[in-house]
């Protein structure tokens, strides 16, 4: 059995990399990636090579900032916040994956149920 690669699919669009734009879409300030990574339970390097590429496709912007890691120590890290393309591209998946739940196989009651074709 052969394993699927997501080596053909945009980056955001890989299932990890949605979780963290999900993440993200929830968040009202920049959060850093240490904190994306442990809110998503994912390993830190992993998190900051997939957000690296996700800002490379603009669906994030990543910022340089002061914070706080104890009383006495200030470091400063990049801080990430969502862009509406990533907001469009988790939007977009959870539209498409509850309208093919709800219709099937067929792409006209797909369409129909998208909006785009009136049946």
């Amino acid at each position: 059995m052969r394993k699927h690669s997501n080596r053909n699919t945009p980056v955001e669009q890989w299932p990890e990399s949605l979780e963290i734009l999900r993440h993200l879409s929830a968040q009202t300030v920049p959060i850093a990636v240490k904190d994306v990574a442990r809110d998503v339970s994912a390993p830190e390097i992993s998190t900051r090579n997939r957000l690296a590429k996700l800002e490379a496709r603009g669906t994030v912007r990543a910022t340089r900032s002061a914070a706080r890691r104890g009383p006495d120590r200030q470091v400063v890290c990049t801080h990430y916040v969502i862009t509406q393309y990533g907001k469009d591209c988790v939007g977009t998946r959870v539209q498409q994956s509850q309208a093919l739940k709800v219709c099937g196989n067929s792409v006209f009651s797909w369409a129909a149920a998208m909006g785009q074709v009136s049946t």
